[in-house]
């Protein structure tokens, strides 16, 4: 018997996120509220639908000194990973929320190569595993040493195995994805214009709304792909047989947008599992997406 979801993310991440009363630039900022926490998008993703009550595995690469420490937490949050050896540190990534400003300060990591040999066995462990999923979802960046084929060759078996696909990743990564016809995209609006309009890369604003309207409705038409973009607190534009439309998020004012677009992923992606309506699982995911930003720690909807 076949499982809910099958989440791949090739990028671990340990994600310190630190509360400042006020951050200040050029002197010592000290912090009595911190948390560490197992993260990346795919963790984010996997650790909401857990909290949702979804049956989902977790697929990465992991290696070097944190990764016990990794698997603890995740093991801490309930999390089912499935992973191999990568022989790669595990990078970090820090959130400084300044209280004063409400702002939120992201330095993230490059994480190191994974060793020759990694790809290889991560293909073995999704070829075994893809069969026991209706749902597979791809996030987020590859770690340096991954080619580029990767992630389209999971989008092709999976199609193959008649499998739900949902995307949520840019780049050539993507633009050598959409081939395979995935069932849904979910860049946010700016990676979307830095997929498919490179030359606006530097200035991936809303100076292209026709253009982008008009790619998501071919997509649409070549492909049969729905096209979903979020725009942080501006409206969802999302296809909904054959035209664009758009839903707002509610005004709040949040504590961390970190995994909000990882939230959001895994509320939608619940809720198009169970059948539901195109624009009620968008408004769920928009709901989870709501919930983890009134928290603290990334990729959760509830404390």
């Amino acid at each position: 018997m076949s499982s809910a979801f099958l989440c791949i993310c090739l990028n671990p991440v340990i994600q310190k996120t630190i509360i400042l009363p006020q951050l200040n630039e050029n002197e010592v900022n000290r912090s009595h509220e911190y948390y560490t926490d197992a993260s990346g998008k795919g963790v984010n993703a996997s650790r909401v639908l857990t909290q949702l009550g979804e049956q989902v595995v977790h697929l990465t690469q992991l290696g070097g000194r944190f990764r016990d420490y990794f698997l603890s937490m995740a093991e801490d949050d309930r999390l089912n990973i499935e992973w191999v050896e990568s022989f790669s540190e595990i990078r970090g990534c820090y959130t400084l929320i300044s209280q004063a400003e409400r702002t939120s300060t992201e330095i993230v990591e490059e994480a190191q190569p994974v060793e020759k040999g990694t790809e290889a066995r991560i293909m073995q462990l999704f070829k075994k595993r893809l069969p026991d999923f209706d749902t597979i979802i791809i996030s987020g960046t590859k770690a340096a040493g991954f080619s580029e084929t990767i992630f389209p060759a999971m989008v092709q078996m999976a199609k193959q195995q008649g499998k739900t696909v949902i995307l949520d990743y840019r780049g050539p990564d993507l633009l050598n994805s959409v081939a395979f016809h995935p069932d849904i995209i979910k860049p946010n609006y700016r990676e979307f214009v830095v997929t498919f309009f490179p030359e606006y890369a530097s200035d991936a604003g809303d100076q292209l709304p026709d253009r982008v309207r008009e790619k998501m409705v071919q997509l649409y038409t070549d492909y049969k792909i729905i096209t979903i973009l979020t725009r942080g607190s501006q409206e969802i534009l999302y296809m909904d047989a054959g035209n664009v439309k758009s839903i707002a998020p509610p005004k709040i004012t949040p504590l961390n947008t970190i995994g909000c677009g990882d939230a959001f992923t895994a509320g939608f992606a619940a809720a198009w599992h169970r059948k539901m309506a195109l624009d009620r699982a968008i408004r769920q995911g928009v709901d989870c997406a709501r919930e983890n930003a009134l928290q603290i720690r990334p990729g959760v909807i509830r404390k």
